[in-house]
C-alpha cells in the first residue's frame, strides 16, 4: 500500500483540459488587462481636467470675459465685412492701465482691385508721435498717391506706443492674409523698455524665448486671461496702479552696455524679426525693413552708471577730472576740457555723460569725427536705453542679410539720415527728442520708403512709357495733410510739457533745451491767435476737399475750430469723423464736450452714453457721466462713474480731485 501510494504522488499531474485552459486567464492576459486600466486611468487624469478648463473657457466665452486677442476685428457699428483695430491688443502684452492703443483703422480684407496696400510695423516712432496725423506713413501715402494718381494705395500702420517687436510680430501674423503687398518695418527702440525687455516695467524681464511665446499663446484662451486677471489682483503692479506715467516709469530700470541679459534680448529680436520677415514674405508680400534713427548731435543720454566694481579712491578721482572738465568747458578751454576727460576715462571710460560732454567739446573744436565717435559712444552707453544703439541697428543689418534670399530688402535709414545732417550726426531739425521725427524727419524718412516701394512695382509707380513725376515738396505735403505753423505751435506745446517730465529734468543742458523751445514756442504764439487758426483751417479744409475720406483731416478741422469757440461747426466735424470711422468713442466724447459747454446736458448725455456704447473702456465717457450726474444732484452715480473712470485711467487727476470732492461731501452729516 505505501508503495502504491508513494507511486500515486510521484505521478505527474494531468494536463488541464482544452475548456479549463479556455477558462483559466494567462499571466500574459492579465498584463494586457492591466496595462490597459493604467492608460485609462492616466488617460482620464488627463482628460477630466481638460474637460473642466474646455467647460470652463466655454462659460466664459458665453458669459462674455475677456477679450479678443487679433488685432484686426470685427465691431457692431461697422459692416460685418470690415474689420477694425482692436483697442484692446496691448492687453495681453502689459497691464491694462498701462496699455497703449493704436489708432483707428477701418480694413477691408478683401483688397479692392488696383490697391497696392502696404503695411506698415513699428512703435511710437512708426505711428508718428507726438503726432500721428503727420506721422510717415501719412506722408508716404501722400507722395506715393501723388506720383501715381491711377493707384490706390492703402497704407495701413499698424504701429503704437511701448510696443517691442514681441507685441509687433504677433500683429505681423494677423495681417499675413490681408492681401498686402509690401511690408515696411521700423521697430526697434522699445526692445529693452518694452515687454519681456530686459528694462522693463511691465512684467518679467527677458524671460526665455519659448517662454514668451508659450505665454501669449496661452493667454488667447480666456481661462488664461481670467488667471491672468486674478494673478494681477493678488500682487498688483504699483506702475499699474499709477496709471501710464511716459517714459520716466522706467527711472528705475537702467542696464549697462555690458549686462549679459542683452545677449539674450538681442537673439530674441533677430528671431522675431526673422519670423516676420518669412511671414511677410510667405504671404506674398515684398519686405523692406529699416534701421533705427536717433537724435545724436545734441541730445544728452537719460542715464550713466560706473562701471561695476570702481573703488571709492577712483571715483572721487574721476569726479575731480569731470568737474574739471565740466568747468574748462564751461568758459570755453574745450582742449583743457578734453585733458581732463581723457584723465577720467583712465578710470572709467564708461559713464555715457563723461562721452556727450567729451564729444560736445571735439565737436566746438571743428573735431566732426572725434565728435561722431564720442556722441555714438554715450549713446551707447545710455544705461537708460531708450534709443536704438550700435549693436541693436547692426543685428537689423545681419538679420537682413541672412534672409536676402526671400527678397527682404534694407533700408539704411540711420546711414541716410547722416548724410542729411550737420556734422553727419541727426539733431534737433529731424528729431524733436530721443527718437520721435519732426514734420522735416518724417518727411524724409517717407521719401526714402517711397524711393523703395517705386523699386519694387515700378509698373505701377510710374508707366514705362513716361519717366515717373517728381515726388512732391515738403511743402506740398504739408499742405495736402494740413500741417501748418499752428500745429507747429500745437506740437510744440506737447513736446514742452514732455520735456517737464522728471526723465528729461535730469539730463544735461536740461535748462539750456527748455529756455530753447519756450523761445520757439513765443515765435510761434501767434499761429494760435483766431486769424491764424482760420488760415489753418482752410488749409485743413482744401486738404478735406481732395481727400474727402481722411478722418485725420476732419479731426484737425475739429480742434481748429473749438480754438474758435465755433461749438456747432466742429460738432459737424466731429460728427463727419464719426461717420468715418464710426467704431470710435473718441468722436462722441467730444461732440459730448461740446455739447455739455453749451449747457445741452441730456444731448451731452446721449453722446457720452453712445461713446460708452462703442467702447466700454472709455474712462473719458465715464468721466462726462458723472460730471452731468454731479451736476444733476445724482452723487452716487457721479461716484460710480469717476471711480469707473479712474479704474480705467488712474492718471486723470481732475476725475481724482471731482470723486475726492464728492466723497467728502457724502461723509458730512
Amino acid at each position: 500500500m505505501a508503495v502504491k501510494k508513494a507511486r500515486s504522488q510521484s505521478r505527474a499531474p494531468a494536463p488541464p483540459s482544452p475548456r479549463e485552459d479556455r477558462l483559466k486567464p494567462s499571466s500574459q492576459g492579465a498584463d494586457a488587462i492591466e496595462r490597459r486600466r493604467r492608460w485609462f486611468r492616466l488617460g482620464a487624469a488627463l482628460l477630466v481636467p481638460l474637460l473642466g478648463i474646455a467647460l470652463i473657457e466655454l462659460v466664459l466665452r458665453l458669459t462674455g470675459f475677456g477679450y479678443e486677442t487679433a488685432f484686426f476685428v470685427r465691431h457692431r457699428a461697422v459692416d460685418p465685412s470690415l474689420r477694425v483695430e482692436n483697442q484692446r491688443f496691448a492687453w495681453r502684452f502689459v497691464p491694462r492701465t498701462l496699455a497703449k492703443t493704436p489708432e483707428f483703422l477701418v480694413l477691408n480684407p478683401s483688397k479692392p482691385d488696383g490697391t497696392c496696400r502696404i503695411f506698415v510695423f513699428g512703435e511710437s516712432a512708426a505711428i508718428g508721435d507726438p503726432a500721428p496725423a503727420f506721422g510717415f506713413s501719412r506722408i508716404l501715402e501722400t507722395l506715393l498717391r501723388a506720383r501715381s494718381p491711377g493707384t490706390q494705395f492703402e497704407v495701413v500702420n499698424t504701429a503704437f506706443t511701448a510696443i517691442n517687436s514681441h507685441v509687433i510680430l504677433p500683429i505681423a501674423r494677423d495681417c499675413q492674409s490681408l492681401r498686402g503687398d509690401i511690408w515696411l518695418v521700423y521697430m526697434g527702440n522699445n526692445e529693452v523698455i518694452g515687454p519681456f525687455g530686459t528694462g522693463t516695467v511691465f512684467g518679467r524681464q527677458t524671460p526665455p524665448l519659448p517662454i514668451i511665446r508659450t505665454g501669449l499663446a496661452l493667454k488667447t484662451a480666456r481661462s488664461a486671461q481670467w488667471l491672468d486677471q486674478w494673478l494681477q489682483r493678488l500682487s498688483p503692479s504699483p506702475e499699474a496702479a499709477l496709471g501710464w506715467g511716459g517714459m520716466s516709469m522706467f527711472m528705475s530700470q537702467q542696464v549697462r552696455r555690458d549686462d549679459p541679459r542683452l545677449e539674450s534680448l538681442n537673439r530674441h529680436f533677430q528671431r522675431n524679426l526673422g519670423d516676420l520677415i518669412a511671414l511677410g514674405a510667405d504671404a506674398g508680400a515684398r519686405v523692406v525693413v529699416s534701421t533705427m534713427v536717433s537724435r545724436l548731435r545734441d541730445w544728452p543720454p537719460f542715464g550713466s552708471l560706473h562701471r561695476a566694481g570702481l573703488t571709492e579712491g577712483d571715483r572721487v578721482e574721476w569726479e575731480r577730472f569731470y568737474n574739471a572738465g565740466v568747468t574748462a568747458q564751461t568758459n570755453g578751454a574745450f582742449e583743457a576740457a578734453i585733458r581732463n576727460y581723457e584723465s577720467a576715462a583712465k578710470l572709467d571710460e564708461t559713464y555715457a555723460d563723461l562721452h556727450f560732454q567729451w564729444g560736445t567739446c571735439c565737436l566746438a573744436l571743428g573735431q566732426t569725427n572725434e565728435a561722431k565717435n564720442h556722441l555714438t559712444l554715450a549713446r551707447d552707453l545710455d544705461t537708460l536705453r531708450f534709443r536704438t544703439d550700435s549693436r541693436h541697428n547692426e543685428s537689423i543689418r545681419q538679420t537682413v542679410a541672412r534672409h536676402a534670399e526671400r527678397g527682404v530688402r534694407l533700408l539704411d535709414a540711420e546711414r541716410h539720415f547722416e548724410r542729411e545732417s550737420k556734422h553727419g550726426m541727426p539733431g534737433e531739425e529731424l528729431l524733436y527728442e530721443h527718437v520721435h521725427f519732426t514734420f522735416e524727419g518724417n518727411y524724409l524718412l517717407a521719401r526714402l520708403f517711397a524711393d523703395e516701394v517705386a523699386a519694387m512695382l515700378p509698373n505701377r509707380a510710374a508707366p514705362r512709357s513716361q519717366p515717373p513725376a517728381a515726388w512732391l515738396s515738403i511743402e506740398e505735403c504739408a499742405a495736402r495733410l494740413g500741417y501748418t505753423d499752428s500745429q507747429r505751435y500745437e506740437i510744440a506745446k506737447v513736446v514742452r510739457r514732455r520735456f517737464d517730465e522728471p526723465i528729461y529734468r535730469q539730463q544735461l543742458g536740461h535748462t539750456e533745451r527748455l529756455k530753447q523751445l519756450d523761445d520757439e514756442l513765443a515765435g510761434l504764439r501767434g499761429h494760435a491767435k483766431p486769424v491764424a487758426r482760420r488760415r489753418a483751417m482752410e488749409v485743413c479744409r482744401q486738404a478735406s476737399a481732395s481727400n474727402p475720406g481722411d478722418w485725420m483731416l476732419h479731426e484737425l478741422t475739429a480742434r481748429l475750430l473749438v480754438g474758435l469757440d465755433d461749438s456747432s461747426a466742429a460738432e459737424a466735424e466731429w460728427r463727419e469723423v464719426a461717420r468715418l470711422i464710426p467704431h470710435t468713442a473718441r468722436s462722441h466724447n467730444e461732440i459730448g464736450k461740446l455739447l455739455q459747454h453749451q449747457g445741452k446736458n441730456d444731448q451731452a448725455r446721449a453722446s457720452f452714453a453712445k461713446a460708452l456704447e462703442l467702447n466700454p473702456d472709455s474712462a473719458d465717457a465715464h468721466a462726462g457721466l458723472g460730471t452731468l450726474d454731479r451736476a444733476e444732484g445724482s452723487r452716487s452715480k457721479a461716484i460710480r462713474h469717476f471711480r469707473q473712470a479712474l479704474k480705467l485711467d488712474p492718471t486723470r487727476t481732475e476725475t481724482a480731485k471731482d470723486l475726492e470732492a464728492l466723497l467728502q461731501s457724502e461723509a458730512r452729516p
